[in-house]
């Protein structure tokens, strides 16, 4: 995802790099653009060559389109089934351009059409409205709401149980609170995430049907912090989390609610306008309240983009979650992605884009659930491709990408593919 701190015209020219794109699939139910920039400067939103004036709004319309060919649209071992694809990506952008508060509407799609594998087709959505209130030039509020639609594509962790993806309505709601004191700052939020599932195949015996894994997520977290200088900001973060199904007991017997903290150290650098870099460590720690067992691991991560080298963009995605388990014999597990994307204007019209990408999924056995050991699974994935700008607001050029699975316990069903994408990529903004 980008940056907070990226212009509305930036947000325009993502790329589907890896990196960004495996943090999106093993955790789809957070993959939502970041709420408006809470920057209290009193400076609107500046009109460039894309965006289109509408009074004191500009709206970003866009279209990406994506033909091409998968080797393996099953993500499985060999005997592979390859098919043609089209992936057609348009959204809308409405953003104010107030010198005080902000407001902003999303509206973006998905479709994926696969001729020779019908069962993977998929029609996916995003509507979002967020916006802050400027209280005081130190003091804002700022808040989101949205409803999306994602599907858990082969080939990504929690998804071997089924032969056509898995679809995820969710609709996160979210409220901040910011306020600085000179040097020292503070922001308190409150999140909730309302989760509903819909299988659109069998379920094998090893994963949890959509009901049992319905469920509402709260989190309640503060940010305490110090400015040491204009671009370094160091802080602390403590945070509560509530997990809770909408089947106390799911179809394998089990009660997964729990309740969890986290405390992470963090520090944000900001370097001018396309520079932002914020990264974490820290501790979480989750508790099941039925059994009393936890799962603690240290997490940690790193996002924002540099360009420090005028020409290039580089852009890291390094994060490690605790995450829910889709299988009946795993618990949970602890997802670990570190990554890198790229954007590089090599001339005039042409740029380069792409990156590489390893996650790693552990996976915790459940308690009471015999014959099961930890296993991992690991996914890793790169990509390259070529932009051709006839003008800045249409590109179009070829991307290649590869992604291989596999894991430490083949008999659990895990991943064990390769699988290689060749298109043409076709993007428009205005």
């Amino acid at each position: 995802m980008l940056s907070c701190a990226a212009t509305a015209a930036q947000a325009q020219d993502s790329t589907p790099a890896p990196a960004a794109q495996t943090l999106q699939e093993q955790t789809p139910q957070v993959d939502l653009p970041t709420a408006v920039p809470a920057s209290g400067s009193g400076e609107g939103a500046s009109r460039g060559e894309v965006g289109i004036a509408l009074g004191a709004f500009t709206l970003y319309p866009s279209l990406d389109v994506q033909v091409g060919y998968d080797t393996n649209v099953y993500a499985t071992p060999a005997p592979t089934v390859g098919s043609m694809y089209t992936h057609v990506r348009p959204g809308l952008e409405l953003r104010s351009d107030w010198i005080r508060h902000e407001v902003r509407v999303l509206a973006n799609g998905g479709f994926g059409f696969y001729p020779a594998a019908s069962s993977q087709n998929y029609q996916n959505y995003l509507f979002q409205f967020d916006g802050r209130l400027d209280i005081r030039n130190d003091f804002y509020a700022t808040g989101m709401i949205a409803a999306r639609r994602a599907t858990e594509a082969l080939g990504t962790p929690n998804t071997e149980f089924a032969t056509a993806p898995t679809v995820v309505d969710t609709i996160p709601v979210e409220f901040n609170l910011y306020q600085r004191f000179n040097r020292f700052f503070y922001r308190a939020g409150a999140a909730g995430t309302r989760y509903w599932y819909y299988d659109n195949s069998i379920i094998s015996a090893g994963g949890l049907p959509a009901a049992s894994r319905d469920r509402v997520e709260y989190e309640q977290r503060i940010r305490l912090g110090y400015e040491v200088t204009e671009d370094l900001a160091l802080w602390v973060a403590p945070s509560l989390q509530q997990r809770i199904y909408d089947i106390y007991i799911n179809a394998a017997g089990q009660a997964r609610d729990s309740v969890g903290w986290g405390l992470n150290f963090g520090a944000t650098w900001t370097a001018g306008r396309k520079t932002k870099l914020e990264g974490f460590i820290g501790y979480q720690q989750l508790s099941y309240i039925a059994d009393g067992s936890s799962t603690p691991a240290t997490v940690f991560g790193l996002s924002g983009s540099w360009n420090g080298y005028e020409p290039l963009t580089i852009r890291p995605a390094i994060s490690r979650t605790i995450n829910e388990s889709a299988y009946s014999a795993y618990q949970n597990f602890v997802s670990t992605t570190v990554g890198v994307d790229f954007t590089y204007e090599i001339h005039d019209a042409w740029t380069a884009v792409g990156g590489t990408s390893i996650n790693a999924a552990d996976y915790n056995p459940a308690a009471g659930v015999a014959n099961t050991s930890p296993r991992t699974d690991y996914y890793w994935k790169a990509s390259f491709g070529l932009q051709y700008s006839f003008r800045p607001q249409l590109s179009i050029g070829p991307l290649y990408e590869h992604t291989t699975g596999w894991t430490t316990d083949p008999s659990s069903g895990g991943p064990q593919y390769s699988r290689d994408q060749f298109s043409i990529r076709f993007v428009a903004k205005r």
